[in-house]
């Protein structure tokens, strides 16, 4: 399984709030940009993914 970031649903206009509850910080953003996952680093746990309000990351 990895998190996938579904782009279409992020509306990239904010800091995203997801990125700081990664226990691992494996979840990363550029300015505004959709987070990236940095999958050396995830372990799957899923806190982002519960946290994302516009459910815009998915665990596949």
């Amino acid at each position: 399984m990895s998190v996938r970031v579904l782009q279409e649903r992020c509306p990239q206009s904010h800091a995203c709030p997801s990125v700081r509850v990664c226990p691992v910080e494996a979840l990363q953003q550029k300015g505004y940009a959709a987070p990236t996952v940095d999958a050396m680093k995830c372990t799957d746990c899923g806190a982002c993914v519960g946290f994302c309000p516009m459910r815009a990351l998915r665990l596949e």
